[in-house]
């Protein structure tokens, strides 16, 4: 097939030997986009230490037919990660084989999300005397019940596509149990990966509408959502739009869209996103906004929208997903960055109130704003976010701990879209922030003054697992991710103004 109407996809031919188990939910895991309900991007039990770090070297390298956007998420030593050109993978988290494919009908750019599915428990009725056709009826109906048991999946992956789709893989084999279109309009996608709570899939709803554009045309008509879908059937429970009225024949009623992971606060009933502008010169009052629903039927609780159009970047939506976090006194925060680089920790139990505000350091705007980091991170003390470098910030009170910025150096490639900008989502563990840079760098931070203990240049050629030629390029979109000891990366760009690249690529220690 032509996925995503690009490229022709060769089959794999890395098969693992054995064939793929179910899949379970356990604690060793990074799935989903921030590792956690709270979107925190931090990983508390790598089985790496802080120490150790210095010591990572390549495990092994696997080759993608096309770039990736996505973040590689690890569940029961299984690799699941998404490609631009429309395959989906899953991989053996130890040594990269392959155990299946799928190739969707559109690009995909979410990261996925792995969900227990319940599974049909068959209970054999009490004995008791039957005829003979009685019995035979029984017996059949018994093993048709048996048969079922045995092909209903225990695990299944969630993504959604550039054509604004949802999916629902089986996790083991990598069949189609489900595909539902939560918009149907042309220029729909989802970029921000979908969250799962109880039996719930939350998916945010963007679209490149105001890319294609044209002067003097009619734009714009998307409207930007957050949907609720049923994990077992994809049924859509509810639907809330970002703009209330319907587009008219001018931008006034269009836009704010959601490309942020949706973060789910438990303890209030609530789901926070960050939301884009208006295509319109207008500011309505859910565009560039943090954002909360109601969990369970989707009504808009609050907004705290946090400043106009910037006029340097000519954009201020949220660039990040919210992090929810506890600070002093068990008080909690939500935290979120705009595309202009401010970023704000608000009250979740006061309408999103402003507590603190700060911005990255000087400089980072005046690049694209599309070039800024993809995604924060925080653990139980700091806020790290990039621009030039890696800056972490208090939690409680926003001010500047440390800030290391990246030496000027020239990128392997040559000049060519050489920019030393950490770019990639941060990803922290116990004493160690990892940030990856369009200079192609993956960089380890300690979480103590910043100093740098372990750098290493993705941009080369890997020999890889699957035979597919691969070369790494510039480091942005979903960072890395840690599980057992394994750091896992995509220096897979497709980025404008960034190096390509489509390699996948495992750290361990030597």
């Amino acid at each position: 097939m032509v996925a995503g109407g690009a490229l022709a996809l060769s089959p794999e031919t890395n098969l693992c030997g054995a064939a793929s188990t179910a899949v379970a939910v356990g604690a060793a895991q990074w799935n989903g986009w921030g590792f956690d309900l709270d979107n925190s991007r931090y990983q508390p039990e790598p089985a790496l230490r802080a120490a150790d770090v210095p010591k990572l070297g390549v495990k092994w390298a696997y080759g993608f037919q096309g770039g990736a956007a996505s973040q590689p998420t690890i569940v029961d030593d299984r690799l699941f990660v998404t490609s631009t050109a429309g395959r989906v993978y899953s991989l053996d988290a130890k040594t990269g084989c392959t155990y299946w494919t799928y190739d969707a009908s559109s690009g995909v750019h979410t990261t996925i999300t792995i969900g227990e599915l319940a599974a049909i428990k068959v209970i054999p009725p009490p004995k008791e005397k039957r005829s003979r056709r009685s019995r035979r009826r029984h017996h059949a109906y018994g093993k048709l019940l048996a048969h079922v048991e045995t092909i209903k999946p225990q695990s299944a992956a969630f993504f959604g596509d550039d054509s604004g789709s949802v999916y629902a893989l089986d996790a083991q084999h990598g069949t189609l149990l489900w595909k539902t279109r939560v918009d149907s309009h042309p220029f729909a996608r989802i970029v921000g990966a979908p969250t799962l709570y109880k039996g719930h899939l939350y998916v945010p709803m963007s679209s490149s509408e105001d890319s294609v554009a044209r002067p003097g045309t009619s734009c714009c008509t998307f409207r930007g959502s957050i949907a609720a879908l049923d994990i077992f059937t994809g049924q859509v429970l509810w639907k809330t739009y970002t703009v209330v009225d319907q587009p008219g024949v001018t931008a006034a009623s269009a836009g704010v869209a959601i490309g942020t992971s949706p973060t789910v606060d438990v303890k209030r009933g609530l789901l926070y996103v960050g939301s884009g502008n208006a295509y319109n010169s207008e500011n309505l009052p859910t565009a560039h906004a943090v954002l909360a629903f109601d969990l369970f039927d989707g009504k808009l609780v609050w907004t705290r929208s946090l400043g106009s159009k910037d006029a340097l970047t000519n954009d201020a939506g949220i660039v990040s997903a919210p992090i929810l976090r506890t600070v002093a006194r068990g008080k909690q925060i939500l935290l979120a960055m705009r595309q202009n680089g401010v970023v704000y920790a608000l009250d979740p139990d006061r309408a999103g109130d402003i507590v603190w505000q700060t911005s990255i350091p000087e400089g980072a705007v005046t690049h694209p704003p599309a070039l800024l980091i993809a995604g924060p991170a925080a653990d139980h003390r700091n806020f790290y976010t990039g621009s030039e470098g890696l800056t972490a910030y208090s939690l409680n009170t926003g001010a500047k701990r440390w800030s290391m910025p990246i030496a000027k150096h020239g990128c392997t490639w040559g000049d060519t879209n050489c920019r030393q900008i950490s770019a990639q989502a941060v990803t922290v563990m116990p004493g160690i922030a990892f940030s990856g840079s369009l200079d192609g760098h993956l960089r380890a931070y300690s979480t103590n003054d910043g100093k740098i203990v372990w750098d290493f240049d993705t941009a080369r050629e890997f020999v890889t697992v699957n035979g597919v030629k691969a070369n790494g390029g510039s480091l942005d979109a979903a960072g890395p991710s840690i599980v057992n000891g394994i750091l896992y990366v995509n220096s897979a760009s497709e980025s404008a103004g960034a190096q390509p690249g489509n390699a996948l690529i495992a750290y361990s220690l030597k």
